[in-house]
């Protein structure tokens, strides 16, 4: 049974906890204004296992018989609503041996949260957003010692998919297996509800947002734009994947290629059409047009077609002046040498050609990775695998390419 001063121990971390015992089974607790309970079983399932459990990410707990980790919902819309108005979704096996709940966050997993020295900055934000509804609620009907919150309206906000298995089994101790059934058991709501969900494995965001980057006042428009380029464009800010963001924003590059291959090509031909010795009915000179013609059909792959997109639409000091900046204020991130994806990549100062084709060479492995995606492939983009943050980071590149483009091509009024 569970001592008061065990439980004070565990809330060592909220400020200004008082504990008490008002009625058998169950602790109330108090906190600048707030007031709360545990049930004393939970504090004693929690003491008991304390030995046990571990945390595999600072977003799960697991010990003999329990899984729990916090999710989260890819939507805009009110199915996260419907779904948790009452109460979650619950999903047991025909033994009645597991339970799968997806719901807020259990009190056993807050007061393995809240036992801690010292709250992280991510913890205590979750507190403070929940402890103004907390206290609009008790005003609301009025405390009167019975109708309480619980512990784990404290994080309230943090939605949760935990196992509960009766008898101990292999996979009741199995950390990978118990991962993969929770995945399992996301894919089954997401098929059923058409809504998706991942696993998170860090209180910040598990996806990295592409939205605004920028406050600044914007004049009155001077020139109109490229109506398809623009709907990739807001494709782009209206999407919260950074893969179809990526993919969107590349899509401005790729509709140049042809023009661009095209304008190279023509000015190969031409190069040899005025040429004082060439004559139509000369073979050899035939032969050698035909060859340039060739030559330039068999290089023009699509890694070379963007290379010559950004060589005929970007003088080299914007670009390199926007690299140069934007490196001064994120620690060099571009001129220097980073595994993306698992290719080194560098974006090379030291002369025309490397430089335009090492930024060309980047956007599009980055492009294959988020495209392509084989079995055995160690080059690919894996969603919600702790790559978003190296996508985060190289879309402002991409974004600035995108955004010239469509102010480069666009008529005066």
């Amino acid at each position: 049974m569970a001592k008061i001063s065990e439980v004070r121990h565990i809330l060592r971390s909220v400020p200004n906890v008082k504990v008490s015992r008002k009625r058998e089974g169950l602790f109330y607790l108090s906190s600048n204004g707030l007031e709360l309970t545990v049930a004393e079983a939970v504090v004693d399932q929690y003491l008991s296992n304390l030995k046990n459990a571990r945390k595999p990410h600072e977003t799960a707990i697991i010990f003999p018989g329990y899984y729990e980790q916090a999710i989260e919902f890819q939507t805009h819309t009110n199915i996260t609503y419907r779904i948790m108005r009452d109460g979650g979704i619950k999903m047991e096996n025909k033994e009645k041996t597991r339970m799968i709940t997806v719901a807020s966050i259990s009190n056993l997993f807050s007061l393995a949260l809240l036992d801690s020295d010292d709250l992280s900055q991510d913890i205590n934000r979750f507190i403070n957003m929940s402890r103004n509804l907390i206290v609009a609620q008790q005003i609301r009907r009025g405390y009167d010692g019975e109708q309480t919150n619980s512990i784990s309206s404290l994080l309230g906000r943090i939605i949760t998919i935990r196992i509960e298995i009766k008898h101990i089994d292999p996979i009741s101790t199995n950390e990978k297996r118990l991962h993969e059934l929770c995945e399992a058991a996301l894919f089954h709501i997401a098929y059923g509800w058409g809504v998706g969900i991942s696993l998170s494995t860090s209180w910040e965001k598990a996806y990295y947002r592409f939205g605004l980057r920028r406050q600044e006042s914007v004049q009155f428009p001077l020139r109109t734009y490229n109506s398809e380029l623009l709907s990739y464009y807001h494709l782009a800010f209206g999407s919260d994947s950074l893969i179809l963001a990526y993919i969107a924003l590349y899509k401005n590059l790729e509709y140049f290629f042809t023009s661009a291959s095209e304008k190279l090509l023509h000015s190969k031909i031409s190069e040899v059409l005025v040429e004082p010795d060439f004559h139509h009915k000369k073979p050899k000179k035939l032969r050698e047009l035909v060859k340039t013609i060739r030559s330039h059909d068999s290089r023009m792959d699509e890694k070379r077609m963007l290379t010559t997109v950004l060589l005929d639409f970007f003088q080299r000091e914007i670009l390199e002046n926007w690299i140069i900046k934007y490196d001064s204020e994120n620690d060099h991130y571009y001129t220097t040498e980073h595994q993306v994806f698992a290719e080194t990549v560098r974006i090379d100062l030291s002369n025309n050609q490397n430089f335009f084709s090492s930024i060309a060479n980047r956007i599009y492995h980055i492009r294959n990775a988020l495209v392509h995606y084989k079995e055995g492939e160690v080059s690919r983009f894996v969603p919600f695998s702790g790559q978003e943050e190296v996508l985060f980071k190289e879309i402002p590149l991409l974004l600035f390419i995108a955004e010239q483009l469509i102010i480069k091509t666009g008529e005066d009024i």
